[in-house]
């Protein structure tokens, strides 16, 4: 992704398919937002991006690690692989772009607490899906 197109994903604000994280979000928030996603037609999350759509940055080292290995692999089942990747700004600052398509095994649910909780994304916010929206996702 270019760097252009990164800042007018961003000038556009949260939507359907774009979500904005700090890097310190807990891993069960980051995985809610993955699992909403790829339950309905993949989506972007960027790391590094306030809710206002401010560029705060990357802070942590291990960021790609932690994704990978702890959201994903930890609390986001059936497994789902991203696509990542980190684009740099002049001034130093870092975004990290986890692209998810939408899923083929549908449903994903958040695993977290010995429960597993299905997730859909209504607007631009990821809720507990409803008995009629689950039905929905088994179709898709």
């Amino acid at each position: 992704m270019l760097k252009t197109e990164l800042l007018e994903i961003i000038a556009n604000g949260e939507n359907s398919g774009v979500e904005f994280k700090r890097d310190d979000v807990r891993p069960e928030t980051l995985a809610k937002e993955i699992v909403a996603m790829a339950n309905l037609r993949g989506g972007m999350v960027l790391l590094g991006v306030e809710d206002d759509g401010t560029i705060s940055g990357i802070q942590r080292d291990d960021l790609e690690t932690w994704v990978m290995d702890t959201v994903f692999g930890r609390y986001v089942h059936p497994m789902l692989l991203p696509f990542y990747e980190v684009l740099t700004f002049e001034d130093g600052g870092r975004v990290a772009v986890v692209s998810i398509s939408m899923g083929i095994s549908k449903p994903y649910v958040l695993r977290h607490n010995g429960r597993e909780d299905i997730y859909v994304r209504v607007g631009s916010t990821s809720r507990l899906a409803t008995r009629e929206q689950q039905a929905r996702v088994f179709e898709g």
